[in-house]
C-alpha cells in the first residue's frame, strides 16, 4: 500500500488558497468569553506597571538537545513512547540514532538520562550490541527501565537494568510466529505494581500476509521478563481479518495505563478507527469504533474513494483518572479513482487535528468533511462539535510555501496528556507538530512544536507555539513525544529538529533533502494551576479579569476580608515571570487592579495575586 501524491489537483488548489491564507481574518478559538458587567468602585485603581522581564517568551520554555542523529525518520507516523518521566523527577530520553549515512550500520536506541538536577552526556553509541530502529521506553521493576526496539531480522530485542539511568543493559528477545517472524515497528508500556508486566504490540512483517491480514497487529504479555509470554503474538478480537484487511507500520499507540485499565489504538487513516481498551490488565478487551470508515476493508485496488475526510496515520491515546480515554490524530483528506492497483491518493495541504473521548459518537467522512484547507474552521462539523482540537494558524500577510514530506496533516503528530490541575479540574493537552505560516526557508514552510489544551468541558484554550521565537526562525520541529506523567508539575517533550523542512529518507523515490545532523531537544513546559486559592480560609477573592482576551488594558477586582500587603505578579503559560507589582499594606474592602497589556505578546498569561498568606492565580489572553 502506498500513499501518492495529487500532485495536478494540489497545484491548483494550492494557487487558490495561498492567497486565502494571508486573508484569513483571526479566527474564533472554541472557547468563547461571555462578557458581563462589571461595577467598578470609586477608589483610584491599583495600575499594574513595571518592567517586563525582556529574558522571557510566552511561547517556549528553554530547551535542551540530550543527543544527535543523522538518522533522521524517527517514525512513518504514530510517535512511540520515547520518553519516560519517573515520579522521582528523573526521566528517561530515547530515539532512533544512526551517525553514518546512508547504510547505517550502526543505527540503534540513542539513550540520555536526566538525574534529577541534569542531563548525560551525549550518547556516542547504541545501546544494543546490534542493530535496532523504532525504540520504545517503559519503566520496569521498582526502580527500573526497558526499551523494545525491532531488529534487522526475527523480531524485537529487549534492553532491561534494573536501576534506571545507571548500570549494564541487559537483553533478551520476541520473535514473530513461524509465518512471520520480523515483528516490526513495536509499541511497548508497562503495567502492574512495580511495572513488573511487559504489554507490546507490533506488526507481523513489513508487506507480509498473516491470518488473512497483511501486516497484522499482535498482542504479546509477558509477567516474567520475557522468559515465557502470555498472550504471544496474538491477534486480539476486533483486530482480525473479519473487520479489516491489514494495518501499517507505526498506525498505532499505547496509552500510559491507568492501574488495570489499558489501552491502545490502530488507525491506518482510511480503514475503520480502532480503540482496543482492557480494564483487568489485559485478559479481556473492548474494542470500540472512533472512526467509522466508509469502507473498513479498503486496501487500495477498488478506485472507487471518492475525496473524502479520513486520519493521516499520525495518533495519540490517553487514559484520564476516571478511566475515559481520550483520542487525537491528524485530519487528512484522501481519494481512491486507480482501480486495480494498491496505491490511492492524498492531499498534503489537509488541515486539522481531530479528537475524540469514550463519550462521543463514531466520527465518519461526513464529520470530518472533505474540504482540504476550509478558510473558515468554524462553519465546520468538527468545531462545531467540539472534535477540532487544531489547525493551521495564519500570521500577518504571510502564506504557505510548500509543505515537506511527512504523509502529514498541516497539523499533526499529536501527543496527549491527561491531568488535574490544582484546583481539582480534568485537563486534557494535546502537544503537536504543525507546519508555521510564516516560518520558511523559501521552499517549504517549517513545523514547530504547538500546544492547546481543554478543561474537560469540550471546549479549547488558545494556540501556543513553543518554538515561535527567534531562536527557531530556521528549525524543522518534528517527531514530538511527550510522557503521560507530570513529575515536577512539568510537561516533558522531545522531539527531533534540524534546519531543513522534511527528512532525509521521505518519499523514497526523492527525499525532501539529503542527510544532515539532526538535534534530540528536550522541552521542559510547566502549566500553572488555574483557579486555585491555596489558602482554606478565603481571606481574598478575585474576579477574572475583563475584558478577556484583550489588547490594551484589562481589570481585576481585588476583595480582602482583612488588611495584607498586596501584589500581583504575571507569568508565562510555561511558568517564566514577566512582570511583578508590590502595592504595599491596603486595607479591607474592594480594590481595582488595572493590567496593561500593550507591552505583552500575544497568548495564554497567568496572573497571581497574594494578599499576606493567601494567594490565588488565573488565566488570561492577550490578542
Amino acid at each position: 500500500m502506498k500513499k501518492i501524491l495529487l500532485f495536478a489537483l494540489v497545484l491548483s488548489f494550492v494557487g487558490t488558497t495561498v492567497a486565502q491564507v494571508s486573508q484569513y481574518a483571526p479566527r474564533a478559538w472554541y472557547k468563547t468569553v461571555k462578557k458581563t458587567d462589571k461595577m467598578m468602585t470609586e477608589e483610584p485603581a491599583m495600575v499594574f506597571t513595571g518592567e517586563i522581564n525582556p529574558t522571557v517568551a510566552n511561547d517556549r520554555g528553554a530547551d535542551i538537545v540530550v543527543g544527535e542523529t543523522w538518522y533522521d525518520l524517527q517514525s512513518n507516523s504514530t510517535m512511540a513512547n520515547r520518553i519516560y518521566a519517573f515520579e522521582d523527577g528523573t526521566i528517561g530520553a530515547t530515539w532512533t540514532r544512526g551517525m553514518t549515512p546512508t547504510g547505517y550500520a550502526d543505527r540503534g536506541t540513542g539513550y540520555n538520562y536526566y538525574d534529577g538536577s541534569s542531563w548525560g552526556a551525549y550518547p556516542t553509541e547504541r545501546i544494543e550490541d546490534e542493530k535496532t530502529g523504532w525504540p520504545s521506553i517503559a519503566p520496569y521493576g521498582a526502580n527500573g527501565e526497558i526499551v523494545v526496539a525491532h531488529l534487522a531480522a526475527n523480531g524485537l530485542k529487549f534492553s532491561w537494568r534494573e536501576t534506571k539511568g545507571e548500570g549494564t543493559w541487559n537483553y533478551f528477545t520476541l520473535a514473530g510466529p513461524a509465518e512471520a517472524p520480523d515483528l516490526l515497528w513495536p509499541r511497548m508500556i508497562t503495567s502492574g505494581e512495580n511495572n513488573e508486566v511487559i504489554h507490546v504490540i507490533a506488526c507481523a512483517g513489513n508487506q507480509v500476509t498473516y491470518q488473512d491480514l497483511t501486516m497484522a497487529l499482535l498482542y504479546s504479555r509477558s509477567s516474567d521478563g520475557g522468559q515465557t509470554w502470555d498472550p504471544q503474538n496474538v491477534i486480539l478480537d476486533g483486530l482480525g481479518s473479519d473487520y479489516t484487511n491489514g494495518w501499517g507500520g507505526d498506525d498505532y499507540a499505547w496509552a500510559q495505563p491507568m492501574g488495570e485499565t489499558l489501552a491502545f489504538v490502530a488507525f491506518g487513516g482510511i480503514a475503520d478507527g480502532v480503540l482496543m481498551k482492557s480494564t483487568d490488565g489485559g485478559d479481556n478487551w473492548e474494542r470500540t469504533t472512533f472512526y467509522a470508515s466508509p469502507d473498513p476493508f479498503f486496501d487500495g485496488n477498488g478506485g472507487d474513494l471518492p475525496q473524502c475526510g479520513g486520519g493521516d496515520g499520525y495518533n495519540a491515546v490517553v487514559i484520564d483518572d476516571e478511566g475515559l480515554v481520550h483520542v487525537a490524530f491528524g485530519r487528512q483528506i484522501h481519494m481512491d479513482d486507480t482501480p486495480g492497483d494498491e496505491t490511492w491518493s492524498y492531499y498534503p495541504y489537509s488541515d486539522g487535528l481531530v479528537y475524540w473521548n469514550e463519550t462521543m459518537p463514531a466520527l465518519d467522512t461526513a464529520m470530518i468533511q472533505a474540504d482540504i484547507l476550509p478558510e473558515d474552521w468554524t462553519t465546520m462539523n468538527l468545531y462545531q462539535n467540539g472534535n477540532l482540537a487544531a489547525w493551521t494558524q495564519p500570521n500577518g500577510e504571510d502564506t504557505l510555501v510548500g509543505i515537506a514530506t511527512y504523509y502529514a496533516s498541516l497539523t499533526s503528530m499529536p501527543q496527549l496528556v491527561a491531568f488535574r490541575d490544582g484546583n481539582g479540574n480534568k485537563i486534557i493537552q494535546v502537544f503537536y507538530s504543525a507546519v508555521s505560516v510564516g516560518f520558511d526557508n523559501s521552499e517549504n514552510n517549517f513545523r514547530h512544536i504547538w500546544g492547546r489544551f481543554t478543561e474537560g468541558d469540550g471546549m479549547f484554550s488558545a494556540f501556543t507555539d513553543y518554538t515561535g521565537d527567534v531562536f527557531h526562525i530556521f528549525s524543522e520541529c518534528v517527531f514530538p513525544s511527550v510522557a503521560q506523567t507530570t513529575p515536577g508539575d512539568k510537561f516533558h517533550i522531545l522531539y527531533q529538529t534540524d534546519n531543513m523542512p522534511g527528512n532525509s529518507l521521505q518519499p523514497s523515490d526523492g527525499p525532501s533533502h539529503d542527510p544532515i545532523l539532526n538535534n534530540m531537544v528536550y522541552l521542559p513546559v510547566t502549566p500553572l494551576p488555574v483557579d486555585v486559592n491555596e489558602t482554606a480560609a478565603q481571606a481574598l477573592e478575585i474576579s477574572q479579569n475583563y475584558p478577556n482576551p484583550f489588547n490594551g488594558n484589562t481589570y481585576v477586582e481585588v476583595t480582602l476580608n482583612k488588611a495584607a500587603n498586596v501584589s500581583v505578579e504575571v507569568t508565562t503559560v510555561t511558568g517564566q515571570k514577566v512582570v511583578m507589582n508590590d502595592y504595599g499594606f491596603k486595607t479591607a474592602g474592594t480594590h481595582n487592579v488595572v493590567i496593561d497589556g500593550s507591552q505583552l505578546t500575544t497568548g495564554i498569561y497567568f496572573y497571581t495575586v497574594t494578599a499576606g498568606q493567601s494567594k490565588v492565580t488565573r488565566k488570561m489572553m492577550v490578542n
